[in-house]
């Protein structure tokens, strides 16, 4: 049991199920200031969430990325002796991206998170975006948890735990953002074929919430937590973001649940095509052995390992009369546009590697208009 929860932060899958009674769960969580790599309180402002949306159009700047964990086989492919595949190189890797193809966006969420990387990313925060950016996170030292970077003054934070804890989680944000725009974050990894079994009120890691349907399995029940969590925790009136890698393409059942729920994609809704059956730059998953490369790095360190399937999204819904803006291009000329990152290999490895993860990032450049 211990091995199969260890490696589960790998894949994906679908099927059905039992649910039990059980509501998603929060923890307290840890603010890392972006000057300091100890732990600080909270960040808090005075900001009063409101029932309405703003009064000017607004925007903000997010990115997602599953930056792989690394650890040993045979949970994932990079050797004991890597470093987790490098780690802090590909740390310098991703945020020379964040820095100069994303341009320093104001919400950052990244998944697998693991040992190493809560010792790297606090260290190396005030290289990012000169400073900007606090840590939202906790550590409970295990294999996959996940991270917000927000350059924005927060409300409030959380870590939620999901059906299958505690492998399957989540942390939420609530930011503040211009013209009294708040923004509710949730930036999440559903789960995998490497732990999704059918809900079960026979053991703590398969109890479901109550919300999920007969005959559910794990990932199918995570979108239906994720939407009772936000109808709890979210500011009436608030920019709804679900971020992450949901591990599941955007026609499977998990993905609808949120678009039937109001969520859109924004990756299509900025005109972006689709990921096609050959895999390429519009794909967010797959390089490495999904590819059938298998080295020492995880096919990190072959360039023409490919992505070949879009299971990471930015799925944004606004509130009750409003119309979700969504900048496609650039157009706004502020650095950000929507569409896919860290997508192509490097023109020349960075200590070795092409990549920085067997994902590619996901970055959106979105807002509200009210009426």
């Amino acid at each position: 049991m211990a091995l199969a929860l260890a490696a589960a932060a790998c894949g994906d899958d679908a099927g059905d199920a039992t649910p039990a009674t059980t509501a998603p769960t929060t923890t307290a969580s840890t603010t890392t200031a972006p000057t300091t790599t100890a732990p600080a309180d909270p960040v808090s402002t005075d900001t009063t969430p409101t029932d309405t949306g703003p009064s000017a159009a607004t925007n903000v700047e997010v990115a997602t990325i599953n930056v792989l964990h690394g650890i040993a086989p045979p949970i994932s492919g990079c050797e004991e002796y890597t470093d987790q595949c490098n780690v802090e190189a590909r740390v310098q890797i991703l945020w020379d991206y964040l820095e100069t193809d994303v341009g320093c966006p104001e919400i950052i969420a990244l998944q697998e998170i693991a040992l190493r990387w809560f010792e790297v990313v606090p260290e190396r925060l005030p290289d990012l975006c000169d400073g900007t950016h606090v840590l939202l996170t906790d550590n409970l030292s295990l294999l996959d948890q996940e991270m917000i970077l927000t350059s924005l003054p927060v409300i409030d934070h959380a870590r939620v735990e999901l059906a299958g804890a505690p492998v399957w989680s989540a942390h939420w944000a609530q930011l503040e953002g211009d013209d009294g725009l708040v923004i509710d974050v949730y930036g999440t990894h559903y789960a995998s074929s490497s732990f999704n079994p059918p809900c079960s009120p026979d053991a703590p890691a398969t109890t479901c919430h109550v919300d999920c349907p007969t005959d559910s399995l794990l990932g199918d029940c995570h979108p239906f937590e994720t939407l009772a969590f936000l109808d709890d925790r979210g500011a009436p009136g608030s920019l709804q973001l679900v971020i992450g890698d949901l591990n599941k393409e955007i026609d499977e059942p998990r993905i609808q649940t949120l678009i039937g729920a109001g969520f859109i994609d924004t990756h299509l809704a900025a005109g972006n095509p689709e990921c096609p059956e050959e895999g390429g730059p519009e794909c967010t998953s797959g390089i490495g052995i999904g590819n059938g490369v298998d080295t020492d790095y995880d096919g990190l360190d072959v360039a023409d390992s490919l992505p070949s399937r879009r299971i990471d999204f930015v799925l944004a819904r606004p509130p009750e009369g409003c119309e979700l803006l969504v900048d496609s291009g650039d157009a706004d000329g502020d650095g950000t546009h929507t569409g896919g990152w860290a997508n192509t290999p490097l023109t020349e490895p960075f200590e070795g590697l092409y990549w920085p993860s067997d994902h590619t990032g996901v970055q959106a450049d979105v807002g509200i208009k009210c009426a």
